[in-house]
């Protein structure tokens, strides 16, 4: 039996995942409308349709990628060939799907300036070309990894190189954003500077602000522990996710697996198979949870607190970089799929094990935003 082929049941693949996640995302919303009509809580509401939205997602791409993995299996659509012992005959070679994400990533940002229909065509590009990529990557078992030839990255692979130029260029992106609000924030006059009564709290012993004091997102967020708790949740949501991105490489790369002596880390990770697919899992379950509190966190500051894009500059600067932030997250969760339903496949071993090494890369750098964005759109 190959890798590829390990199914715990028929029934079990990757469409009848899929399947299995549209009915949890219809169950979702149902239950989220039935709180809301309790509760009447905007929060369970919107986290509700976050949810639904996010899993439905989710088993539409179990649905199609147990379509394209299976004409991948059966040779169709492939065209790496393999060589006399069944490898991956070129390996990782060029690949126009990068240019293709890119093109969507720069058609779904501008859409948000423009056009809703332009942000929609962008979202569709990016699956396409995240598509096209499985359906290369799909079939690749580590064997032939291209080696960079240059310096001063010779001997590396080519797709190590790639992700650290292409992570360079990210920390250009959030420079230039922590830089625009540090040199705004310095500019205002707010509670960096001037301590006031910004929320006109009644019986507050703060003064009233002066006419000039711009309130920044921090204070609405700040103003009460429920206010805070969304982005106290996400911070440990994303550094545990990175934890886990490190089980589920640690086990891939293992020549050996030996389950754990505990029961409970046994229950979890009883052998190569599970344990990768189920830190996968994990991962994705936290990154979900990250943007459905984020949506709702944005729905209280936009409705709650009328603080929008187009209310302030502070509002601007925060949506922006907190929803390039979040937009990051979410092309991650999109790939993270692929190796959540390859994992269950059993398609990840010691050989190509560095594919999700260079995905935990990734993924660090998010995270790592993320603890820089906190403190400073968060809790100052």
């Amino acid at each position: 039996m190959s890798a590829n082929s390990h199914q715990e049941s028929p029934w079990m693949g990757s469409v009848g995942l899929g399947l299995l996640l549209l009915g949890v995302a219809g169950g979702v919303l149902t239950l989220s409308f039935i709180g809301y009509s309790v509760t009447h809580s905007h929060a369970i509401w919107t986290g509700g349709r976050v949810a639904t939205i996010l899993i439905g997602l989710y088993g539409m791409m179990g649905v199609i990628a147990g379509l394209v993995n299976s004409s991948v299996e059966a040779g169709g659509g492939d065209d790496h060939g393999s060589d006399d012992h069944g490898h991956d005959a070129y390996g990782h070679h060029g690949s126009f799907s990068p240019i293709i994400i890119g093109v969507g990533t720069m058609l779904f940002l501008y859409g948000f300036v423009e056009s809703y229909t332009i942000l929609g065509f962008g979202l569709l590009v990016i699956f396409l070309g995240a598509f096209n990529w499985w359906r290369e990557d799909y079939p690749n078992d580590g064997k032939d990894e291209m080696k960079s030839l240059g310096q001063p990255y010779k001997g590396q692979d080519v797709r190590k190189v790639g992700l650290w130029v292409f992570l360079m260029s990210e920390v250009l992106i959030f420079g230039s954003f922590f830089s625009s609000y540090l040199r705004m924030r310095m500019g205002w006059s707010t509670h960096w500077n001037e301590e006031c009564n910004s929320m006109l709290e009644s019986g507050s012993a703060l003064p009233t602000c002066s006419e000039n004091y711009v309130i920044v997102a921090s204070e609405y967020v700040t103003h009460s522990f429920m206010t805070l708790l969304p982005g106290a949740i996400n911070t440990f949501a994303l550094i545990l996710s990175s934890y886990t991105v490190v089980l589920a490489l640690k086990s891939a790369k293992a020549q050996e697996f030996i389950p754990s002596k505990n029961k409970w880390i046994r229950m979890w990770m009883p052998d190569r198979r599970r344990a990768v697919r189920n830190n996968l899992l994990a991962t994705l379950a936290l990154g979900t949870l990250f943007l459905i509190f984020k949506l709702i966190e944005w729905e209280h500051l936009i409705y709650g607190e009328d603080f929008t894009v187009k209310s302030s500059l502070a509002g601007s600067i925060f949506y922006v970089s907190t929803g390039a932030h979040g937009f990051h997250v979410f092309v991650g969760l999109i790939f993270l799929c692929f190796f959540c339903f390859k994992a269950h496949n059993d398609g990840w071993q010691p050989e190509n094990s560095q594919s999700i090494e260079y995905f935990g890369l990734y993924w660090h750098f998010v995270d790592l935003a993320w603890v820089a964005i906190f403190p400073a759109f968060y809790l100052y």
